[in-house]
C-alpha cells in the first residue's frame, strides 16, 4: 500500500490540498489450464503442429485502470465484481502445416524450374468467443457510489448464465444475442418511509461477464516458391490467402442491457478481416 501527500498534485487531479489519495493492489486474478501438443515430421515433406488449450481465467479486474473505472456493483466490494476474465476462451485450437508439394520434383528443365519446388502452407484456428456482461443502466442508483454502467442486470425467474443467451446458429442470434425474456428491467428497489416504492434501483444480480459470445474460426493459406538465380541470388514468388474461406468472426456486443422491453444485445460489428489475397516477390543476393 503507498500512501501519497496529494496537495502537491492537487492542482493537476482535483484534490483539496491536506487529502490523501491511497493506491492499494487489492485486486487479483486466476488461470489454470490443460494444454497440449502434438507434432510430427511425416514422410514426403509433411510437418503438421497442433495445439489444444482448455482454460478458464477469473478475475474482479481484467485492465490496467482504477476500481470505479472498472469494477461492476458495489466498488467497495471486489467479490461483486469477480467473474470470467475479458479475455478468456474457454477452448482454443490451432494446426499448422507446412507441406512441400511433390508435382513435378523429378522433372527437369524449364517444367521443374516453373512448377516444382512449391510449398503449400496454413494455420486453422478455432476458439470459443469471449464474454460480456448485461448492464442495467438504472442499476445501482440507490447507492451514492454507483456510476454509469456499473450494475449488472437482473435474472428474471427461473434464468440463469447458462440459459439467458437466445438460442440458434450464430448469425440468426445478430439481432440478440440474449433472451430478451431472461432479465428483469427493474431490479428490487428500496421502498420510501410512506412505503411507496423508490425509483432508485439496485446492483443486479448477474455475474460479470456469463454470458459468452460468438465463437471465431479462421483458416489462412500460402502457396510459396523460390527461384534459384545462380549461386547467391533468388527470388521468392508469395501468395497469402488471409480469412481463405471468407468466413465472419463476429465480436461481443458493443452495449448488452436491459430496458423496459428486457434484455438487449445486438452484434453489430465482425473482428479480423474479409478475406484478403497479397502477392509479394523478395529477391535475395
Amino acid at each position: 500500500t503507498t500512501v501519497e501527500n496529494a496537495s502537491l498534485r492537487a492542482p493537476y487531479i482535483g484534490i483539496a490540498p491536506g487529502d490523501f489519495e491511497d493506491f492499494a493492489p487489492n485486486s487479483d486474478s486466476h488461470y489454470n489450464a490443460l494444454q497440449a501438443t502434438l507434432a510430427h515430421h511425416f514422410t514426403k515433406g509433411l510437418y503438421l503442429q497442433s495445439a489444444y488449450t482448455y482454460s478458464k481465467s477469473i478475475d474482479d479486474v481484467s485492465t490496467a485502470s482504477v476500481a470505479f473505472l472498472t469494477r461492476v456493483n458495489d466498488q467497495n466490494d471486489a467479490r461483486a465484481s469477480r467473474g470470467l476474465s475479458d479475455f478468456d476462451r474457454r477452448h482454443r485450437f490451432v494446426t499448422s502445416a507446412v507441406y512441400q508439394l511433390p508435382f513435378f520434383a523429378h522433372s527437369s528443365g524449364l517444367t521443374k524450374t516453373a512448377l516444382g519446388g512449391w510449398q503449400a502452407s496454413g494455420v486453422l484456428v478455432l476458439q470459443s468467443g469471449a464474454p460480456f456482461t448485461v448492464y442495467d443502466p438504472a442499476g445501482g442508483t440507490a447507492y451514492a457510489l454507483a456510476s454509469t454502467p456499473s450494475s449488472t442486470a437482473t435474472f428474471a425467474s427461473g434464468f440463469s448464465c447458462g440459459n439467458a443467451p437466445s438460442s440458434g446458429s450464430p448469425e440468426s442470434r445478430l439481432g440478440n444475442w440474449v433472451n430478451p425474456a431472461a432479465y428483469t428491467p427493474d431490479p428490487l428497489a428500496p421502498t420510501l418511509s410512506n412505503g411507496s416504492p423508490s425509483d432508485a434501483t439496485v446492483y443486479g444480480n448477474t455475474p460479470r461477464n456469463c454470458i459468452i459470445g460468438p465463437p471465431q474460426k479462421n483458416v489462412d493459406f500460402t502457396l510459396d516458391k523460390t527461384f534459384k538465380l545462380g549461386e547467391r541470388q533468388s527470388l521468392r514468388f508469395r501468395t497469402d490467402f488471409f480469412n481463405l474461406f471468407n468466413h465472419p468472426s463476429f465480436a461481443i456486443p458493443a452495449l448488452a442491457s436491459v430496458s423496459s422491453a428486457g434484455g438487449s444485445a445486438p452484434i453489430s460489428s465482425t473482428i479480423g478481416t474479409p478475406r484478403l489475397i497479397q502477392f509479394s516477390l523478395k529477391y535475395g543476393f
